[in-house]
């Protein structure tokens, strides 16, 4: 476990199955294993809360997903697969030319896949949104480390202000090259000093907040955590949804919570911070796409369950292993 360098711990890898790197403090496991799989009853469980909250005719929603060059090792922060696949998951057919949403393994084969959601329209974006995506977007979703520049701070921060959403996930809200007030006043939290890759116990600290409707007390993942923010989150303005247990320093037993979900309001508009999103896998973990899914829409100012049908569509479940 280490502070992350300003090139953002581009760790150099071998690729061989099972072996362990040290980099610094840091240990990197490129033997793991996605945890076990939730059974379908379980997520349905979840689902079926929700479905009692009336939500009415969804609204027409513009939605771009961002993404950049793939950065990591095999199975780690594929931008581009994720940004295919989940067009196809939430657009449909008619905005992607995969044929499996899940991004591990191969095809589930649920045929609702293709369908998508309604009344979305999702476009793409590489490196960053164009002009015509910020004025048209009600909601950006960002996989991909984000390079800041005063520039972008003052064309993110218009963009909210008027009432746009964001949902920052995994390195989206790992500042480049450190954290930065500046970004935390956008995001909620502007950086970290301390990453690891591992088992994660998401405890959910908010089951009151709609997107965490229904959901366990905890959530098991294997991916990668974050912390502490840095700078420290402004108290009052961040919502906490969940945490998990971590040192307070490299060289401490002694453990913390510290925030993998956020919720956080900029202007009119508001910004979904989820950080799980290391691995494959993770995002083909129902519960982690219900957590993420409903971001996405509460970011876009619209019902959070409006997405939740497509949680377990070619989702990884004990009932598909």
């Amino acid at each position: 476990m280490k502070a992350r360098s300003t090139s953002c711990a581009r760790i150099v890898r071998s690729f061989l199955p099972g072996l362990v790197i040290l980099s610094g403090s840091a240990v990197v496991c490129l033997g793991a294993e996605p945890p076990p799989a939730p059974s379908r009853a379980e997520i349905e469980a979840v689902l079926h809360a929700a479905a009692r909250v009336e939500t009415g005719l969804p609204k027409q929603l513009n939605m771009v997903l961002l993404a950049d060059v793939k950065d990591h090792g095999p199975g780690e922060h594929d931008y581009p697969l994720w940004q295919k696949r989940w067009s196809l998951l939430l657009g449909g057919s008619t905005r992607s030319d995969e044929q499996q949403a899940n991004l591990y393994g191969p095809p589930i084969g649920d045929p609702e896949v293709s369908k998508g959601a309604q009344r979305v329209t999702v476009t793409s974006a590489w490196h960053w949104p164009t002009d015509e995506q910020f004025e048209s977007a009600n909601v950006i979703v960002a996989f991909c480390y984000l390079r800041w520049t005063t520039e972008r701070i003052e064309r993110m921060r218009s963009y909210l202000h008027r009432g746009g959403g964001l949902v920052v996930v995994h390195p989206a809200s790992w500042t480049l090259p450190e954290g930065t007030a500046e970004v935390a006043e956008l995001l909620g939290i502007g950086g970290y000093e301390f990453y690891r890759h591992g088992p994660v116990d998401v405890q959910i600290t908010a089951p009151e907040h709609p997107i965490c409707l229904g959901l366990p007390a905890r959530i098991r993942l294997h991916d990668e955590t974050y912390w502490p923010p840095d700078p420290a989150m402004e108290p009052g303005k961040v919502t906490v949804l969940a945490v998990s247990q971590e040192k307070v320093s490299p060289q401490s037993e002694q453990t913390a919570p510290q925030p993998v979900l956020w919720t956080y309001p900029c202007g009119k508009g508001r910004v979904f911070g989820c950080q799980p999103g290391h691995y494959h896998w993770t995002f083909d973990d129902p519960y982690y796409r219900i957590i993420l899914l409903r971001g996405i829409a509460w970011a876009a100012q619209d019902s959070p369950y409006r997405f939740d049908e497509l949680a377990l569509r070619d989702a990884r479940t004990n009932d598909s292993d």
